[in-house]
């Protein structure tokens, strides 16, 4: 048997699930084995690899109003019988991590479970950056989102 090879895909919106896709990548790198990383919002669907050359999927996404991104649904979706004979590892990047890290993290497999038929092998739940700032691409909207995330967090530490 060769080399394992792992693709890891992935969508994001601020940059935080890429910068995360790209640590994985390194970790994988780092163990001996071979990957490719896909940012499934700016690959075309029809041009996201074929599964069958890879032993292992990790797939991320990032969340908004605890949504996960479109292109991440469609690739499950599309892929899902295929994903169900590999090793299979999923994790999601965003604010609600931050503020209930165990019920985020839980949510992944229920998601999986039930809106793909997919159980995955590992799953984590990311926080996220929380980028405020004044040229932060999160928008106004979100800003004031993440500002009453943040309130909520200084008072439940009391």
């Amino acid at each position: 048997m060769g080399i394992m090879k792992v693709l890891i895909a992935y969508g994001t919106r601020y940059g935080s699930t890429e910068e995360i896709a790209k640590k994985i990548e390194k970790t994988i790198q780092h163990k001996g084995l071979e990957s490719e990383l896909v940012n499934l919002g700016i690959t075309k669907s029809k041009n996201w690899p074929q599964l069958d050359g890879f032993d292992g999927i990790i797939v991320g996404t990032s969340l908004k109003v605890n949504s996960w991104k479109k292109q991440v649904k469609t690739f499950l979706d599309k892929h899902k019988n295929e994903i169900n004979n590999k090793k299979f590892g999923m994790f999601t990047c965003g604010a609600w991590a931050i503020a209930e890290p165990l019920e985020a993290n839980e949510d992944i497999a229920g998601r999986l479970a039930k809106n793909f038929e997919l159980t995955a092998d590992i799953y984590y739940a990311f926080g996220g950056v929380l980028d405020l700032s004044e040229d932060s691409n999160v928008g106004r909207a979100g800003k004031i989102a993440l500002k009453l995330t943040a309130l909520g967090l200084e008072k439940d530490k009391g």
